[in-house]
């Protein structure tokens, strides 16, 4: 089956509404396609983004997988901002970057998270 980026994109934003952006990066560090959902604004510039998108994913999923041979195979990795959460997925030779709404819910980051800031304060500082 041929890929089908665009397809993708819409189907994704369909089924998930806390979905803000969607870009698909192949093998060569070119960005296939990416969108940001329509009405939701970019936190960053055009460039940025791009920028972003065509480098970071790589070096995450390429760094997590060196563990792969032992843990078994990568579902995906998160990164929680303050404004978003990105997660990166590999897809065959294509790595897709999904960016949701701060308040996508995440209730295990969230109840290890808070944990983590009370025990931190109280031990680590």
């Amino acid at each position: 089956m041929p890929l089908n980026g665009e397809s993708f994109i819409e189907e994704m934003f369909e089924i998930e509404p806390e979905i803000r952006y969607i870009a698909i990066v192949d093998t060569n560090y070119h960005v296939i396609t990416s969108r940001q959902r329509e009405g939701i604004p970019s936190f960053a510039s055009d460039e940025t983004v791009r920028n972003f998108v065509s480098i970071v994913p790589h070096i995450i999923i390429e760094s997590v997988e060196k563990l792969a041979p032992f843990l078994g195979e990568v579902g995906g990795v998160t990164a929680h901002y303050a404004n978003c959460l990105v997660i990166f997925y590999k897809a065959d030779n294509l790595i897709v970057v999904i960016s949701f709404q701060p308040n996508a819910e995440t209730p295990f980051y969230d109840r290890v998270t808070e944990s983590f800031r009370q025990k931190s304060a109280k031990y680590l500082t």
